[in-house]
């Protein structure tokens, strides 16, 4: 028998896949996040997770470890050079929900940009005064700086563009031309077209580099009606410093997080008492549609990995494995 740790529900859809398979002996801890015993993760051949934490001591205790398929496509939460070096893929899901995200970004936005929940506020407080405030803004011709042009910054900027936006748009690891071809302006300095960026969407993973990118010089750079949105991953933002900024000089700005530095946040975070923020539990991705997707991928990545015919292209530590001279 082969042991399939699985840490969180997954749609039935991807549960039909696995159970439709006799010699898999599924374990299956229905709270993504909860605490993984070592007792069962020691024995297992191959682990479908969520966005529960396995560290690298946890991970040395795994011997019979063969895949790791991760239900989403950050992979923060797992140990993925030191499973390359030992020749475990780690899979995700790919672009499955890229468009959910997108929507979740542009939503955001004009949630902020609109004064969607103020203006719902006043009216159920009968403040129908509230209109002649002209507190509105437009996003038609106003500009959208991208930072990473990965599968999801690209569906943010097909909406943008589509509402007459100009988008803007920065990742070191995307040429110019590529850029250009798409119908966007690229920025060669981020940091530069910060003072001209009416809304900034960050779309890039947490590392040493990204770790806090926008704090206080950041903020201080940017527009004192601009908005940032941050559904990638918390910790690129700066919290205390963003909320000094929009309860001052930005508060007529405004900023949308789906993400934190730590999750769930703690109830008395400061941004939560601003009125100029909007806020969701890490579930962009997680539209009905998307969520069946990756629950399917995410078993399907589980079987094509223990035959050995896994998609390169949904190999999250391939530079690792190749390091290491495994083959994919």
């Amino acid at each position: 028998m082969t042991k399939l740790v699985i840490a969180g529900n997954i749609h039935p859809d991807g549960m039909a896949l696995l159970k439709a398979k006799p010699e898999l002996q599924i374990e299956l801890f229905t709270d993504p996040g909860a605490h993984l015993p070592m007792k069962s993760l020691s024995s297992a051949d191959a682990l479908l997770i969520r966005y529960g934490v396995i560290t690298s001591a946890m991970a040395e205790q795994m011997p019979n470890l063969r895949i790791v398929s991760r239900h989403g496509v950050g992979c923060d939460n797992l140990p993925t050079a030191e499973l390359g070096a030992r020749g475990v893929p780690v899979t995700i899901v790919g672009p499955v929900n890229a468009v959910s995200v997108a929507e979740h970004v542009l939503t955001m936005m004009m949630v902020l940009k609109k004064k969607v929940i103020a203006s719902d506020a006043a009216v159920r407080d009968g403040n129908w005064g509230f209109r002649n405030e002209v507190a509105l803004s437009e996003i038609y011709r106003k500009t959208l700086l991208i930072l990473g042009f990965g599968r999801i910054g690209r569906e943010v900027a097909v909406r943008a563009a589509a509402f007459g936006m100009n988008v803007e748009v920065f990742d070191p690891f995307v040429d110019a031309a590529t850029i250009k071809a798409a119908g966007y302006t690229a920025a060669t300095d981020w940091k530069a077209a910060l003072p001209n960026a009416d809304v900034l969407s960050l779309h890039l993973p947490m590392t040493p580099e990204t770790a806090g990118m926008i704090g206080v010089r950041e903020l201080d750079a940017m527009k004192s009606t601009a908005i940032l949105i941050n559904a990638a991953r918390g910790g690129l933002v700066d919290e205390d410093a963003l909320f000094d900024a929009l309860s001052g000089r930005m508060r007529k700005g405004g900023a949308g997080f789906d993400c934190f530095a730590c999750e769930p946040p703690q109830k008395d975070l400061a941004l939560f008492d601003l009125p100029n923020t909007v806020f969701s539990p890490h579930s962009a991705a997680l539209s009905a549609e998307s969520t069946r997707a990756m629950g399917v991928v995410a078993a399907q990545n589980i079987l094509a990995g223990l035959m050995g015919q896994l998609d390169p292209a949904l190999i999250f530590n391939v530079k690792s494995l190749r390091e290491a001279g495994h083959e994919l």
